[in-house]
């Protein structure tokens, strides 16, 4: 239950600005359709590296809070990114299925 609370915390650094893309490439396949699959997926790819590259510059200092917790930034990236992806896929398909 820590970890999860501490994953939580992590992920909220990047939330706001990784759920504001994620929003807007539902609101565009939901108006272009799943043509714009392609295109979307790279986008976000590319997007999440960026938002990672970021954070991991500005937020460094951060990752000794976390592995004197017993967290390794690697597990701490990996979570947040699957978590985040995985939102952008179900929001997806629902704006495909609600299209």
């Amino acid at each position: 239950m820590k970890t999860l609370r501490l994953i939580a915390t992590f992920y909220i650094s990047i939330a706001y600005v990784s759920l504001l893309i994620t929003l807007f490439c539902s609101i565009i396949s939901y108006t272009n359709g799943i043509q714009t699959f392609a295109a979307l997926f790279w986008f976000k790819i590319i997007t999440l590296g960026l938002i990672s590259y970021i954070i991991n510059y500005y937020k460094r200092d951060e990752y000794f809070y976390y592995k004197n917790l017993g967290l390794r930034s690697r597990l701490l990236w990996i979570s947040a990114l699957s978590f985040d992806f995985l939102i952008f896929i179900i929001l997806f398909i629902i704006s495909i299925k609600i299209r």
